[in-house]
């Protein structure tokens, strides 16, 4: 292959893994609400919900009103942390890892969540 057929791969190759990036960015869907702490809290507090990621994995989250949440995953990763709310967000820390805090919208009774990665989420009560 000579080395400007090598160039252009390598640079649709840079394209593609941008693009795929920015296919996670998303926005939340028309309508969503912003959610009060006070909603957020009541969404979560002492329920069980279900999450289905875009690449098949799914989430089990349980938050209790005591501030701890678990999370259980479909890959086989169980953990747990302390959890919070802020006007619009939900917050948490896994135990060893950094304190994240994400944005949440209410759309037809359920909350959407963004990820860390832009990727927007359903937590959908059991």
């Amino acid at each position: 292959m000579s080395k400007q057929m090598n160039g252009l791969a390598a640079a649709a190759l840079v394209t593609l893994m941008a693009l795929q990036g920015a296919a996670l960015a998303q926005e939340f869907p028309q309508g969503g609400e912003a959610m009060s702490s006070g909603d957020i809290r009541k969404y979560v507090e002492d329920k069980v919900h279900d999450v289905k990621l875009a690449d098949g994995t799914s989430w089990r989250l349980e938050y209790k009103a005591n501030g701890y949440f678990f999370i259980n995953t479909s890959r086989g990763f169980n953990g747990d942390g302390q959890w919070q709310v802020e006007d619009g967000k939900l917050c948490g820390q896994l135990r060893g890892r950094e304190r994240t805090c994400n944005e949440v919208r209410l759309l037809k009774g359920v909350m959407h969540y963004k990820r860390d990665n832009g990727e927007i989420v359903q937590f959908v009560p059991k």
